[in-house]
């Protein structure tokens, strides 16, 4: 059986790890004000109720097929630029074996070689 959780748009007060079934009514009235201003709490989970996806993953591939040509070429766009910026202090380890003390410092300061 599912929990929910609510809250008052009364006085805030919430309700948590509520169980009901599916089929039950939401609850309405708030015990702490007794006004029927409850609301359920909607958060996560959302792949599970979407037809055929098991994982996030899926679902974000879903939602990348689905978006315009102009959008994704952007974001593949993004990717490469990303990619092609300079990286500072990824020297490899031949290069810092060769450093004598004063270069290994300045390297570990500063990134540069």
């Amino acid at each position: 059986m599912p929990t929910y959780d609510y809250k008052c748009q009364n006085c805030d007060s919430e309700l948590n790890d509520i169980y009901q079934s599916f089929k039950d009514e939401a609850l309405v009235k708030c015990s702490s004000c007794g006004k029927n201003s409850l609301a359920r709490v909607i958060y996560g989970g959302l792949g599970c109720f979407v037809k055929d996806v098991k994982t996030i993953g899926q679902l974000a591939d879903n939602n990348y097929k689905k978006m315009g040509s102009y959008k994704r070429s952007e974001i593949e766009e993004s990717k490469t630029k990303e990619n092609t910026q300079p990286q500072y202090g990824k020297a490899s380890s031949k290069q810092i074996n060769k450093m004598n003390s004063e270069q290994k410092k300045k390297y570990i300061i500063t990134g540069e070689t």
